[in-house]
Order: C-alpha cells, then sequence, then structure tokens
C-alpha cells in the first residue's frame, strides 16, 4: 500500500512517517511539505508535481485548513484515498468532498480525533446528557495549535447540542491535547476526561482508517 504523507514536516505528520516507515505493509513513497527535509524519500512542495512524479494509493492529510481543501480535491480527482486529520473543516466542505468521492469512487475518512471519536463514546456521552443536561467542554492543546475551539470540541458540542459559549479553549505549553466534558444538574456531576499523553494514541485509529479508505472505498467525514 503506497502513502503520500501532506503535512511531512508538521508534528503528527512527522510522527507518522517515523512510524509507517518501519512496517511492511505500508510504503511511504513521498512527502508534501513547504520545508526542505532530508527524510529518505522524495518531498514536493504540492500535489501536482507530486502526482506527476509517484504513483500512490492513499494520501494522509495532518496539514493547514483551508489550504487542505484544493490539496483532497486535487487527490480525490484523481483517484487518490483520503485519511485527513487536519481541523477547521466546515459542513458544506464535507458535503462537496463527499459528492467528489461518490464520483470519483474514492474512500475519504475526514475525523478530529481519531483516537476517541467512535460510536461507542458518542453513545455513552449522549445517554450521560439525557440524565445531566447542563453541558459545559474544555479544550486543552499546545500553543501552536492555531484553531480554536479543537475539531474534537465542535464535534462534541454539536452531537450533543451545546451552544458555542459553552465551549473553552485552554493553549498550554507542553499539551498534546485533551478533552474534558462536563455534565451536571442541581445535584451532582459528572466529568469525563480523555488525555492524549503520546501521539501513539492516535496510530490505531489512523491504521483503521487507512484501511477502510483504500479497501473498502469507505466515506466517513466528521465536522
Amino acid at each position: 500500500m503506497k502513502i503520500v504523507i501532506n503535512g511531512i514536516s508538521g508534528k503528527m505528520g512527522a510522527f507518522l512517517f517515523n512510524y509507517l516507515k518501519d512496517k511492511n505493509e505500508y510504503e511511504v513513497i513521498g512527502g508534501i511539505s513547504r520545508n526542505e527535509l532530508a527524510l529518505g524519500i522524495p518531498i514536493y512542495h504540492d500535489l501536482k508535481t507530486c502526482l506527476e512524479n509517484e504513483t500512490f494509493d492513499t494520501l494522509i492529510d495532518f496539514s493547514i485548513y483551508p489550504y487542505c481543501l484544493e490539496v483532497l480535491k486535487q487527490a480525490i480527482i484523481n483517484k487518490i484515498n483520503i485519511v485527513s486529520g487536519t481541523t477547521g473543516y466546515k459542513k458544506y466542505d464535507a458535503e462537496q468532498l463527499t459528492y467528489l468521492a461518490k464520483k470519483n469512487q474514492v474512500g475519504i475518512i475526514i475525523s478530529p480525533n481519531f483516537s476517541l471519536i467512535n460510536k461507542e463514546i458518542k453513545e455513552v456521552i449522549i445517554q450521560i446528557k439525557n440524565n445531566l443536561p447542563n453541558v459545559e467542554i474544555i479544550e486543552e492543546h499546545n500553543t501552536h495549535k492555531k484553531d480554536k475551539p479543537s475539531g474534537t470540541a465542535k464535534y462534541f458540542a454539536k452531537i450533543l447540542n451545546v451552544d458555542k459559549e459553552k465551549v473553552h479553549s485552554l493553549r498550554i505549553p507542553g499539551i498534546i491535547a485533551n478533552h474534558h466534558l462536563i455534565f451536571s444538574d442541581i445535584n451532582q456531576t459528572i466529568i469525563f476526561s480523555h488525555k492524549i499523553n503520546n501521539r501513539q494514541a492516535f496510530i490505531n485509529g489512523i491504521e483503521h482508517s487507512i484501511i477502510e479508505v483504500t479497501n473498502y472505498k469507505t466515506i466517513d467525514i466528521l465536522v
């Protein structure tokens, strides 16, 4: 399975490359970055040049919104599957990308958090809110994260029907990603906390997504 990483010079992109390069089932044949890198694979400044020189199955994207949008669209039109962990996508982006993916018969998975967003977690927190209707969301990320609130926090707010003023963002040096959901009524409080201690926490979800889009053409966009 041949892979190109868009945003390979970023923290998550670099971490993912170092992990995948030692896995026999994957072959990272190139990266896309505006930086000059010496990684032992070709590094391209844009997807167009990459497509002219490489043949691959799946593009993994950990870059910056909205720059990533045109990259993803160009990849889909060229029959490349997509796994994206970039945050900031809007509802109309999801609609357009879904349309293009179906038209070109490719898979695409976009998730704000590959370690946490799943059916089981969704069901649990919805059930808690049914019993404790007052909800506040706190998200903590490192100082380099540009978007506020995080994509995961916005996703939680959406499925829990929480107003944006109930979502709070903190930017703290040394933090990777922490999310706290505080449910309460007049008598009690439940705090649901999820803390990322190491980026390895994202790997299983990313690997599962690579298989889903490449082998089964799965389309699943969470924004």
